[in-house]
């Protein structure tokens, strides 16, 4: 039983990062953490900061931190960041002062470096008392808006793109299809639709198509994601595997490919359909079509067509069986309870008209342990 308080939105400005979820890709060494971005080094340094003023020593003097700051040796910087010399984790620091995200102190020695986060009172609660801060459990807080100069930086490592699926996930979010039954990665495109592609996650991370394909499948046997892939709509759906264990302590779910797509096609609260000027049949005018953003899939389309080009060639339509014609079948908006209409577009690729035919598709007999996808 899930609680209706375990809910990550898009409307909100901070996700929550268990320290014990971090650790866990620090200590993943299938999970790369060489890269040029710098998403996640700063949730590291994140991780370190204070939440209340304590006294630390190192090389025999005490230090007084005060929240939100850490003092620490480069060499500890060095196996926290996961980086090689003291020269790149001082590289590392003055890219972050110089997106104003920390201020960075160094000893006379450079041998001892304080630094600070810049939005801490703002991102978390600061306590007043004294007392030792862990490092290894509880959670902090985490600014959503800062994610693109962070990516932006660089090409991304194993362990960025990670934690910005992570960071995008919601669960739960009316505004957002397939939310209610499993946390899904949604970057806010306003379309309501967690549909991502490799394009974008390729622009995103600044790594090629190929590389995006090989890290979500990598992912995938790690069982650190899911990846649902709808050809025809255009992108897929990420599903997060361990979200809700970590973040709301409850029993993760991972719904099949059916039962996501099904949650899907429901209308969310947000209007996403777009209207699309589309030539009339016969009638050299144009008509106003609202399609959503969702369409049938590829291989949904050649069974549908299967029955279709006969139906069109015998009732006269003889470009149903031109080898130049593309296909396009999409849900129209507006129906009726029950009834399922869908639009099919018919465009000449030679540079033809284009037909739209009305169509209303209906579920296949279900039998007894046979398991049929309804369109």
């Amino acid at each position: 039983m899930i609680p209706s308080a375990a809910k990550q939105l898009v409307r909100f400005p901070y996700c929550r990062i268990y320290r014990r979820f971090l650790n866990r890709i620090v200590e993943n060494s299938a999970v790369r953490k060489q890269g040029q971005a710098l998403l996640f080094r700063y949730a590291l340094l994140f991780s370190l900061a204070n939440f209340r003023p304590s006294l630390r020593t190192v090389s025999g003097v005490r230090h007084a931190v005060q929240p939100g700051e850490w003092v620490a040796t480069y060499r500890e910087l060095c196996e926290r960041l996961h980086l090689r010399t003291h020269r790149q984790v001082r590289a590392v620091l003055r890219q972050l002062a110089d997106l104003h995200l920390i201020e960075v102190w160094e000893d006379t020695q450079g041998k001892l470096v304080r630094f600070k986060i810049c939005c801490w009172q703002r991102t978390n609660t600061t306590l007043s008392y004294s007392a030792p801060c862990p490092k290894d459990t509880g959670f902090f807080f985490f600014p959503v808006a800062q994610i693109p100069d962070l990516i932006g930086a660089g090409r991304c490592s194993e362990a960025d793109m990670l934690l910005d699926l992570w960071l995008h996930t919601v669960f739960q979010d009316a505004s957002v299809l397939g939310s209610a039954v499993s946390p899904v990665v949604y970057y806010h495109n306003e379309s309501g639709l967690p549909l991502v592609s490799c394009a974008v996650l390729a622009k995103r991370w600044g790594v090629s198509k190929a590389t995006v394909h090989r890290v979500l499948k990598k992912f995938e046997q790690l069982s650190l994601v899911a990846v649902h892939r709808y050809p025809g709509k255009r992108g897929s759906v990420i599903v997060m595997q361990g979200y809700l264990s970590t973040m709301f302590s409850v029993e993760d779910i991972c719904p099949t490919r059916q039962a996501l797509a099904a949650e899907m096609a429901r209308p969310a609260q947000k209007d996403t359909e777009c209207p699309v000027e589309s030539a009339a049949v016969g009638t050299g005018k144009s008509t106003t079509f609202h399609w959503p953003a969702d369409a049938v899939s590829k291989p949904d389309i050649r069974l549908i067509l299967a029955n279709l080009r006969n139906a069109l060639y015998a009732s006269g339509f003889r470009c149903s069986a031109c080898p130049h014609a593309l296909y396009r079948l999409s849900n129209l908006s507006g129906c009726q309870e029950g009834v399922h209409p869908y639009d099919l577009a018919l465009v000449c690729g030679s540079g033809g008209p284009a037909y739209h035919f009305s169509l209303k598709l209906e579920p296949a007999i279900q039998y007894d342990g046979v398991e049929v996808e309804v369109i």
